[in-house]
């Protein structure tokens, strides 16, 4: 019969075999904790997605929002023709301060899109639609004999404004009474192909001493 004798390892052995067992245990933690930790997280780099990838289509409802887009990142050049319509603005989200100056122009406007609901009051007026000018005909007394009874008309006279301007309201005003026997007739506007103005004329008992002048305001 053979019998086997065992030697008993010495402490440092034993140490030194224990420490090389949880070395090992702490490597394979640590590498499952990293292969898991890749399994749940993906992260998307700029130059990872193909040109054209990613279209409206592949987006998610609601994904594209104001505070997920970088300051700028949006530009005009960048729309499209046509791609921001009135029903994809925000109720007041386009104000006079955010508009460039001369952004809007009579071309950039649809037709009938300017209406009376959508002026403010006050805001059209004749000083903030161009220049004016006075435009003026005199009107010469045409009664012969003062004060004898016979009051006379005189011719109705036409001041017009110059080519390309618009009449906004017209007036008349005697510039010498004379002695004071007179009486005003008519002013009234016109309008004649693109010819635009104001008629008008008075009656007089002064001999022919009246003077009156009638007038047109125009826009340039």
């Amino acid at each position: 019969m053979v019998s086997t004798a065992f030697k008993r390892p010495n402490p440092g052995t034993a140490m030194g075999a224990l420490g090389l067992l949880f070395g090992f245990l702490a490597l394979v933690v640590a590498l499952s904790s990293s292969a898991d930790a890749g399994s749940r997280h993906a992260f998307v780099r700029k130059g990872d997605i193909a040109p054209g990838a990613v279209t409206a289509k592949t987006l998610a409802k609601g994904a594209v929002h104001p505070k997920a887009l970088a300051k700028g990142a949006v530009t005009t050049p960048k729309l499209k023709a046509g791609a921001v319509k009135t029903q994809a603005l925000a109720k007041d989200a386009v104000t006079g301060a955010i508009l460039a100056k001369g952004s809007v122009t009579a071309t950039a406007l649809a037709a009938n899109s300017v209406t009376a609901g959508a002026i403010a009051p006050g805001s059209v007026y004749g000083g903030a639609l161009g220049g004016l000018t006075i435009h003026t005909v005199q009107i010469t007394d045409q009664d012969a004999v003062a004060e004898n009874g016979t009051w006379t008309a005189s011719n109705t006279e036409a001041v017009t404004c110059a080519p390309g301007e618009r009449l906004i309201s017209g007036g008349f005003v005697f510039t010498n009474p004379g002695n004071r026997e007179v009486g005003f007739l008519q002013t009234l506007p016109f309008i004649n192909g693109d010819t635009q103005g104001v008629t008008g004329r008075f009656t007089s008992n002064s001999g022919g001493s009246a003077v009156a002048e009638v007038e047109a305001v125009c826009l340039k």
